[in-house]
């Protein structure tokens, strides 16, 4: 069963039993009006007739009966009963109608009785007179009473099915207009492929939870498509970078092999194989680290920024002899202003990257790291005295294997920075360049407060 069918269903139900629960209220409460005041209407025609009896005791039964019947109060089958101290009947204006002496004398100790026998109410009343006590029994049918209650009963029966049957369908209506964006979602997700992983659900301005469903949808997408991108990224890298090496490798043991060699020729092809072999761990390694940054956000952990930064920086002096690096700090005394939910070891891979290249392509020059506090992010600022960035490059800086023509002299793979990239991405953090030409650069990375 569909969701809406379900969901007009239930709220069907819920009204149904509500509307039931309140329609029985009004019937019980009715009925029980209607028998009080059809009880208390027999009370006072109990006393009527007892006035009446002892005002007119000296009238005949067949003249008291003419007055009675011409009371504007008579009701349907209305029958009178009197009965002294004693338990003799008085007057009686029905001959098959003379109670049983229990009910009297039931009168006599309760003073007022009154209930139900066969759809016909009682009352039975104790009445004190100077002329002595009696015991006055009315009974009556309340015939406009039970077809009010029949009429009431019908009535509300109508109502109820009618009521079930327009809210049916307006818990259609209500469920359709409800999960409209959902069916609209299911419709956009059946034209999404692997091939077709940028596009996007289209959110609504609203901040219900069918748009939060929407973005942790678009959130799932974009990370599928990270890891696909990836995936394609490591293996057009990985059968292309790795093609090189292996080439040079099988090459110079294929020319080695062909003639005997002296022990110094073997021992120069064994250190080219060597010099080699090591570019291609070191580009191993890499393209591992380029697929790593598709890792599962859930184990995220807190990191001071601040603790972060020192540790790449006593690391990267240590690794590089003669290196210089300056660590200005500007923060705020809260920490939590510069603590981030992240991986700390994707992270110090990231900063470890633009040291290193700040330490590289300035010969060793002093580099500045500057971290301070701004109202809504931390930014790190990494400045250096080098080569600058090559304006052949500057758009595609963070491509993998991009790298521009002034660097071509120096060692590396092109890796790093595209590597840096995806994995401040995967920290929410932004990443820009001031280049200045034959000048050196500065990288400023952020970090949202709170991220």
């Amino acid at each position: 069963m569909k969701i809406r069918n379900r969901l007009s269903i239930q709220y069907t139900l819920t009204f149904a039993a509500i509307l039931l629960l309140v329609l029985s209220s009004i019937f019980l409460i009715v009925e029980r009006n209607r028998k009080s005041d059809f009880y208390n209407r027999l009370t006072d025609r109990a006393y009527t007739v007892g006035q009446l009896f002892l005002a007119e005791d000296n009238l005949s039964k067949e003249k008291f009966e003419e007055v009675q019947k011409k009371y504007p109060l008579y009701l349907p089958h209305e029958s009178v009963n009197i009965y002294d101290a004693q338990y003799n009947p008085v007057f009686i204006n029905q001959k098959s109608s003379q109670w049983p002496r229990a009910t009297v004398e039931n009168v006599v100790n309760q003073r007022h009785v009154q209930y139900e026998s066969d759809g016909v109410q009682n009352v039975g009343i104790y009445y004190e007179d100077n002329s002595g006590n009696f015991v006055v029994l009315v009974s009556a049918f309340d015939q406009y009473g039970y077809d009010r209650r029949r009429q009431l009963f019908w009535i509300l029966t109508f109502s109820f099915t009618i009521s079930v049957v327009v809210m049916f369908f307006l818990g259609q209506w209500f469920a359709w207009t409800a999960l409209a964006p959902i069916t609209k979602a299911i419709r956009e997700v059946k034209f999404i492929r692997s091939t077709s992983l940028n596009r996007r659900l289209q959110s609504r301005a609203s901040k219900d939870e069918i748009n939060e469903l929407v973005t942790t949808f678009n959130n799932l997408l974009e990370h599928l498509e990270q890891s696909f991108d990836a995936q394609r990224s490591f293996v057009n890298n990985a059968s292309h970078e790795l093609r090189t090496p292996l080439t040079s490798i099988i090459g110079n043991i294929e020319v080695t092999l062909a003639f005997d060699r002296s022990v110094d020729e073997y021992k120069a092809t064994l250190k080219s194989v060597l010099s080699v072999t090591e570019k291609l761990n070191e580009l191993v390694n890499s393209l591992f680290e380029l697929a790593q940054t598709t890792i599962n956000v859930s184990d995220f952990e807190d990191v001071r920024l601040d603790e972060l930064i020192w540790q790449v920086k006593d690391e990267w002096m240590n690794k590089v002899a003669g290196s210089e690096i300056e660590l200005v700090y500007n923060l705020v005394a809260d920490t939590d202003k510069f603590t981030i939910k992240g991986k700390p070891d994707l992270l110090y891979i990231a900063l470890g990257n633009i040291l290193n290249n700040a330490i590289k392509f300035s010969g060793n020059k002093p580099v500045q790291c500057v971290i301070e506090s701004k109202p809504d992010a931390t930014v790190i600022r990494i400045r250096d005295q080098g080569i600058g960035v090559s304006p052949d490059v500057i758009g595609d800086i963070y491509k993998p294997f991009r790298r521009g023509a002034n660097a071509l002299e120096f060692s590396g793979l092109g890796i790093g920075l595209s590597l840096t990239e995806k994995i401040l991405l995967l920290h929410n953090a932004t990443i820009s360049i001031n280049a200045d030409y034959k000048d050196g650069a500065e990288f400023v990375i952020s970090f949202p407060v709170g991220g």
